[in-house]
């Protein structure tokens, strides 16, 4: 009796303890039901933002048309209101020009404030509550804004132009104007509606999306009240002052999955419920319950197996990476001898070769990372025509052993200098070449290299040609499955894993390009990819040839393009070193700089003096830069005054955040005095540039040789130093003994700043190291110097976890003296080469 009363007694409890858990897993599904539905509408509200720019756009389609027809075509600007008028019955168009002549529709700068814009080049969107939506482009003639075009759309038209109600049943959207002055409403729009968004819960939602909007493009919010259920979503929309909030139903978007949710979880209760009961009964009536041999032996086997796939794959890294790591370094030791230049190039091609080859295994080992989508893509400045050289290097070989003709096209015009991730370039690069060689049994394999230019991105655009055995057109759909192989009855005799293409295609993805086939069964393949990559140097890449090598021997010439001896320059960087190359390399344009090491005195010095041009370093201790021209923009007669950033962070993007600041523009450090005289010729009047004097050619600059002959790779690259002091061997001298004298207090100020957990100066200063090295040619510094300022940004992120900021302050504080005393060889290295 008394077991069966603990039996009794066991089941309540243990039913009493599933209930809870029960409503407990309930409301934790709820929640989390919930905040992926927020998800959910917030992508969908993305979607809604790019229709809203979308259905902008489509009228600003035929204005820039008509711009671009006047910039040809000046008398034809009646004709061209007239034409827009006919087209778009609804807009009033009309022309202005800088003094404010008006055509057709007048309008004022006081009723569209941000029209004053166009006069720089920008196409604009405006809005006035008591006249309606304005639209306006520049006409160019030229390199200057002459005429500004527009068209606007009264407040009685808008509700049917841009109104976003027709998206679907449930979504209610309204666009407003930067202050919240309704702009757009949605159909049938009444004083309910204004009772609805003025609700507490609604407006609590609405603040809890703007505050989320602060670090994501749109967001979304669930709501619950004295209205409802509902989902409360906002996005700003691109390029413009507007922005669209809207509303729809909580059971729109999760009531069904509630309805079925719920019955699934009854019968998962019941099933444990009874699974419960047995098992108490089983525990009752049995008290242990030996592991049979049989599953102890499979289990044993599992384990075996699993162990033994572990060990395979770390013996196999360590058998591929373990003789490349062989080659490579005794190459290294053959490229620190003295050797012929055509053995010297043999040893190079080797070490291009197995770095590359060396990058691809250990990404194909780490098949987990490409599984679960941790591949990470690392952008760096890089030169085109290496990479190139790089994959020819490697495939040509192979080529040659099937005796194919491997042929390679590059167009001379395209800029070399690129910003992105040149590993996965290369790694795409050839296995897309590694595929065309595999499945051309003779023949030709052509990679023809391409592009198209939109002010500082190349769309770069990559075509490997081959004469192969093609492929039919139902295999096309599986043609980036991983680990496919495709006509196995006919290629059973071709290696290969099937990887290959499957890692090209998620590359691409991940780094906002995209592929595409053209095959015909029989005949042949072209696999064409086009890849984003900013641009930070527009040098062209040439006549490119594989064998070509720079002439390393070659005497520099330089002389600027212009001088302005009135022109007045204000330099503001808090780093001595950059304010002196930045001075010394405007010496030869005869302009009269001013330095400032700080935004107070940055400031101080626009008070007592009228400046054309103010190159403003970004990143300051105490004001930065963006602060700075904030207040400067409040000075009076700053009007006319251009600002310039200087930063060492020039990532995509970059330009747009300036120009959002208030920068006319910005300057990626370090620079080239051509990047510096170009963007000075651009912002100074015209009236203060003169034409110089020819002058004779400077007799070639000697390049001082590193002290060390034991390395072929020094730490300090005088050739690169010179590259940003216009080959001038006094200034690279001056900037070689600034570094050293500089170094001491700097490492000591870093030190100290590790010490204090005063991350904000650390990345300032870790920031301003990573700028220096490199002006002074130190590549290895440099590259070390941007990693730890990359986990100091990672450490200060909003949205970084514990486990994140953990990881990298380990980082930081492991990679820290290594830093410093490379720092510290550096300094010492450029004051011996300063000495010479």
């Amino acid at each position: 009796m008394n077991n069966r009363k603990k039996m009794l007694l066991t089941i309540l409890m243990t039913l009493f303890l599933i209930f809870l858990s029960g409503v407990f897993i309930q409301q934790r599904i709820v929640n989390m039901l919930n905040k992926a539905a927020e998800h959910s509408v917030a992508r969908q509200t993305e979607d809604l933002s790019m229709l809203a720019g979308e259905r902008f756009r489509r009228f600003l389609t035929p204005l820039q048309t008509a711009a671009k027809h006047l910039s040809e075509h000046e008398e034809d600007k009646a004709d061209m209101l007239k034409m827009l008028v006919q087209q778009n019955p609804l807009g009033q168009a009309g022309l202005i020009d800088f003094q404010h002549h008006t055509l057709g529709r007048s309008v004022s700068n006081s009723s569209f404030p941000r029209l004053q814009l166009a006069f720089h080049g920008n196409t604009i969107i405006d809005y006035n509550p008591d006249i309606g939506i304005l639209l306006a482009t520049p006409v160019i003639y030229g390199d200057n804004v002459r005429y500004v075009l527009y068209q606007i759309y009264p407040i009685s038209i808008l509700p049917q132009l841009f109104a976003l109600s027709d998206y679907d049943a449930f979504t209610h959207v309204i666009i407003q104007y930067h202050d919240g002055t309704l702009a757009v409403p949605y159909e049938n729009y009444t004083t309910e509606d204004t009772k609805f968004w003025a609700d507490d819960t609604i407006q609590e939602g609405m603040r809890e999306v703007h505050r989320r909007l602060e670090r994501n493009k749109a967001a979304a919010v669930y709501t619950e009240g004295a209205e409802g259920k509902y989902f409360v979503f906002g996005a700003d929309l691109p390029q413009t002052d507007f922005s669209l909030i809207g509303y729809m139903p909580w059971s729109a978007v999760a009531g069904q999955i509630i309805s079925i949710y719920q019955r699934v979880f009854f019968l998962f209760t019941l099933m444990l419920i009874l699974f419960a009961c047995l098992s108490i009964y089983l525990l009752m009536a049995q008290t242990s319950v030996a592991e049979t041999e049989e599953l102890r032996q499979a289990r044993q086997a599992a384990d075996a197996a699993n162990q033994a796939k572990s060990q395979f794959l770390a013996n196999m890294s360590h058998e591929i990476r373990t003789p490349l790591n062989a080659i490579s370094g005794m190459n290294e030791m053959i490229l620190r001898q003295e050797l012929p230049r055509e053995v010297r190039q043999y040893a190079s091609n080797i070490r291009s070769a197995t770095t590359a080859l060396l990058t691809i295994i250990n990404e194909i080992l780490d098949f987990s990372k490409i599984e679960s989508g941790h591949m990470e893509i690392v952008p760096t400045d890089y030169q085109l025509t290496q990479v190139l050289r790089e994959v020819c290097t490697l495939v040509g070989v192979r080529a040659q052993t099937k005796n194919l003709d491997f042929r390679i096209n590059v167009d001379a015009e395209l800029p070399n200098g690129l910003h992105g991730d040149a590993g996965r370039l290369r790694q795409i690069l050839i296995n897309l070449l590694n595929n065309a060689i595999k499945y051309t049994p003779s023949g030709s394999v052509t990679l023809d290299i391409s592009g198209q230019q939109l002010k500082n991105t190349l769309y770069l655009q990559a075509a490997v040609t081959d004469t192969g055995i093609g492929i039919r057109e139902e295999d096309k759909d599986r043609l980036f499955h991983v680990f496919e192989r495709l006509d196995l009855k006919r290629n059973c005799q071709i290696e290969g894993t099937g990887l290959g293409l499957a890692i090209t295609h998620r590359l691409l993805t991940m780094m906002n390009g995209s592929i595409k086939v053209d095959s015909t069964y029989g005949q042949g393949s072209v696999f064409t990819i086009e890849l984003p990559q900013e641009i930070h140097s527009f040098e062209p890449v040439g006549a490119f040839s594989v064998n070509a090598q720079p002439d390393l021997d070659a005497g520099l010439r330089h002389q600027s393009s212009f001088i302005a001896p009135a022109a007045q320059v204000l330099i503001v960087d808090d780093n001595d070193m950059n304010c002196f190359v930045a001075s010394s390399l405007l010496k030869e344009t005869q302009m009269q700089t001013v330095i400032a090491h700080s935004g107070a005195e940055a400031l101080k010095a626009l008070q007592e003096k009228h400046f054309h041009v103010v190159l403003l370093d970004y990143m300051m201790p105490g004001m930065n830069g963006v602060e700075t021209l904030h207040k400067a923009k409040q000075l009076p007669n700053i009007g006319a005054t251009r600002f310039i950033a200087l930063t060492a962070t020039a990532i995509s993007g970059s330009r747009e955040k300036f120009l959002r600041e208030g920068f006319d523009n910005y300057l990626s450090k370090p620079m080239t005095g051509d990047e510096l005289s170009v963007m000075l010729h651009q912002y100074l009047p015209p009236e203060l540039i003169q034409q110089p004097l020819p002058s004779p050619a400077p007799a070639p600059v000697e390049v001082k040789k590193p002290t060390s002959t034991a390395d072929a790779t020094p730490l300090i690259d005088p050739k690169l130093g010179l590259t940003y002091c216009n080959n001038m061997q006094a200034i690279y001298d001056k900037v070689l003994t600034l570094f050293h004298d500089q170094s001491a207090d700097r490492i000591a100020q870093m030190d100290q700043d590790l010490a204090r957990d005063n991350w904000q100066d650390y990345r300032i200063n870790i920031h301003a190291l990573k700028s220096t090295a490199l002006t002074i040619g130190c590549r290895t510094l440099n590259q070390k110097a941007k990693e730890q300022e990359q986990a100091v940004k990672d450490y200060l992120a909003e949205d970084a976890t514990a486990s994140q900021q953990q990881q990298a302050m380990d980082y930081i504080r492991q990679n820290h003296a290594d830093i410093m005393n490379l720092y510290r060889q550096a300094a010492a290295l450029a004051t011996s080469q300063s000495a010479e």
